[in-house]
This record gives structure tokens, C-alpha cells and sequence, in this order.
């Protein structure tokens, strides 16, 4: 989750707009988008990684279980005796951590889509305020 809480800091100093960086805040925001969009894009791109890994390591653990079993197992029972293995579980929190940030990237990308209309409405505000 240390990934998690440093690209939340990342973003709110990217998102951080004041009267002497509103310019220069201007000018970056397409940059700092795609940015942003190609992090989610890496992140999308590892989760479907995980579970592909994730689906290979339950068809192993099941096969070795089915041909190591002294017991016949169904399928469904050999298949939730094998999800509560060390690898299975460590391969989930992995991808429930990238859904996270997947889910923190969306909205990102949207603060920075209206991050625009806030920039124009700023300065705006800067323009009535100088006449």
C-alpha cells in the first residue's frame, strides 16, 4: 500500500494551484494527464499479469493436489483448499492492491480532465478581481 500513499502525495502536488503557479500549472496539466493515464495503463496492463498468474498457480496447486491426494476431492473443494494456499493468497492481495490504484488512477484522471475548468474559472476570478 506504500505505492498506494506515494501516488497520492505524487497527485496532490501535481494538483497543487496557486496565483504564482497557475500558469506554469496550465502548461503542465496535458502533460501531467498523460502521465497519469500511462501509469493506469501500467497498472491495468500488471493486473491482468496477476490474474493470468494467479489462474496458473490455482491449476498447478490443484493438479498437484489431485495427483498427491491418498482421497478422491471434487474439483470445487480441491479448487477452495487450493485458494487458501500461501501463493493464492499472496497473488490476490497483489491484485486487490492494483485495483486499488487502478481505481485512484480513473478518478485522477477525471480531477485532471476538470482541473482544466477550475483553471479557467481561476483565472477568471484573477480578471475580475484586476478591473
Amino acid at each position: 500500500m506504500e505505492l498506494l500513499e506515494r501516488y497520492i502525495k505524487e497527485i496532490a502536488e501535481d494538483l497543487r494551484i496557486d496565483e504564482l503557479n497557475i500558469k506554469d500549472a496550465q502548461m503542465r496539466l496535458p502533460s501531467r494527464r498523460h502521465f497519469w493515464v500511462s501509469r493506469m495503463i501500467n497498472h491495468k496492463i500488471e493486473l491482468e499479469r496477476l490474474k493470468i498468474s494467479r489462474d496458473r498457480t490455482r491449476k498447478q496447486l490443484v493438479q498437484q493436489l489431485a495427483d498427491n491426494a491418498p482421497v478422491k476431492m471434487s474439483l470445487p473443494n480441491m479448487e477452495r483448499a487450493v485458494d487458501g494456499t500461501d501463493d493464492v493468497q499472496t497473488l490476490n492481495l497483489k491484485i486487490r492492491e492494483n485495483e486499488l490504484i487502478i481505481e485512484l488512477l480513473e478518478k485522477t484522471e477525471r480531477n485532471f480532465t476538470s482541473c482544466t475548468y477550475d483553471i479557467s474559472n481561476i483565472i477568471k476570478i484573477i480578471q475580475l478581481e484586476q478591473q
